[in-house]
């Protein structure tokens, strides 16, 4: 008993039992913190086996762009989190996740806590997970253009597809894979006739894209390396999405159809919902006229939409109820289609790629971690001592941030 008092432990909760039915629970920030308690809780929730039980019962949260209109096009600025469990707060807010100075920056995808970025023009990139302050430029992909990241099952690499187009039409598409952390070229796969124009939807270890022209999914096998068509719905303006172990599909504004994939193999597709959204209170909450737009995600089992406007997010359930407003205090919000499940697992090969900042156009942002190496420390290392958002690339100074 003693010894736990020198230790730190609660006394009398056995130590396995705080590890793994406590801090297991905990979102990533509040487990850190917890990690200064004592040296063996530390030790404990280090480990890999821990880190990756911690990540599988992280939520996926919808991923929210803040920005501003800047020299003609939008500067992205605030990269920002929505959790439900937030909306019973008396005001809820969305989580900083990540936050840019000047930079235009545009998330193009997210597997296992890691965000795939892309500069202005949408022809570099880089990768970062915010959670560990671990990032790395992509150089070997300038000129291609991103399809989707993924884990390949086989191997337990982190993938990139990529396209590149040999002329104008589209009759000359290859199909290009990378390795996360190899020094070589993306690998030529093969040809298709097709690019995707939105981001992907992993599942079922394939990566899924709808096709807006048509009643039609694009499904790649990401073990065997091939393509091949999918069946979809009949409904404009179709969004993909995961929901409760399988795939949904959306479209519509005032009117949201709302289909689940009852069974993958046989492409049987369910109309599940068709809600009506209470468009006068949705006028009257943003006073933009009908400048809006929804989108659904599914959060434990529960369909949930979520309606954008200036400085705000409405959160609907699928009766047109709204449960709560999103405040954001700062750039317009702008959903996007990444889904974010935070994860503190370090990777091998982040070390290998941050040289890789001193190329095109992300060399701002190397200069810019190192501008705050008070803030960057690695979250698997240290706990943060302060209430702020993560900073990646900003200007932001420090003493701003914890005021926030």
């Amino acid at each position: 008993m003693l010894k736990a008092e020198r230790e730190g432990r609660p006394r009398g909760l056995p130590e396995e039992l705080v590890v793994w039915e406590i801090l297991l629970h905990l979102p990533p920030k509040p487990l850190l913190r917890c990690r200064l308690v004592c040296r063996s809780w530390r030790r404990l929730t280090s480990t890999r086996a821990f880190l990756h039980a911690h990540h599988r019962r992280q939520r996926p949260l919808p991923f929210v762009t803040g920005y501003d209109i800047d020299h003609g096009g939008p500067t992205f600025v605030d990269f920002l989190a929505l959790d439900r469990r937030d909306a019973a707060a008396p005001a809820a807010r969305l989580q900083h996740v990540a936050r840019f100075s000047d930079t235009a920056i545009f998330v193009k995808d997210s597997c296992d806590g890691i965000l795939v970025l892309s500069g202005r023009r949408h022809d570099t990139y880089a990768v970062c997970n915010p959670a560990t302050r671990q990032y790395g430029g992509l150089p070997m992909l300038a000129g291609f253009t991103f399809m989707g990241l993924y884990q390949h099952r086989p191997t337990g690499e982190y993938r990139i597809l990529v396209v590149r187009r040999t002329m104008s039409t589209f009759d000359n598409i290859s199909y290009h894979v990378y390795t996360l952390g190899s020094g070589d070229m993306p690998r030529c796969i093969g040809w298709w006739q097709w690019v995707a124009g939105c981001p992907p939807v992993l599942f079922n270890g394939s990566l899924h894209w709808f096709e807006t022209l048509g009643d039609k999914i694009l499904v790649f096998d990401t073990t065997a390396e091939s393509f091949r068509w999918m069946r979809a719905p009949n409904i404009r303006c179709k969004f993909l999405f995961e929901t409760d172990g399988t795939l949904g599909i959306f479209g519509g504004a005032a009117v949201v159809d709302i289909w689940v994939l009852q069974d993958y193999e046989r492409e049987v597709w369910s109309h599940k919902y068709r809600v009506e959204m209470p468009v006068p209170e949705i006028r009257g909450k943003l006073d933009e006229g009908d400048n809006w737009e929804v989108t659904v995600f599914s959060d434990g089992g529960h369909l949930l939409l979520l309606v954008e406007g200036k400085q705000c997010l409405l959160y609907f359930d699928t009766d047109g109820k709204l449960l709560a407003t999103f405040q954001h205090d700062g750039h317009t919000p702008w959903m996007t289609a990444v889904m974010l499940k935070q994860s503190l697992v370090p990777h091998a090969f982040f070390p290998l790629l941050e040289d890789n900042l001193d190329s095109f156009h992300f060399s701002i942002l190397k200069h810019q971690f190192c501008g705050h190496n008070i803030i960057f420390q690695s979250y698997v290392e240290h706990a943060l001592l302060v209430d702020a958002p993560l900073v990646l690339f900003g200007a932001t100074n420090y003493q701003a941030m914890g005021n926030q």
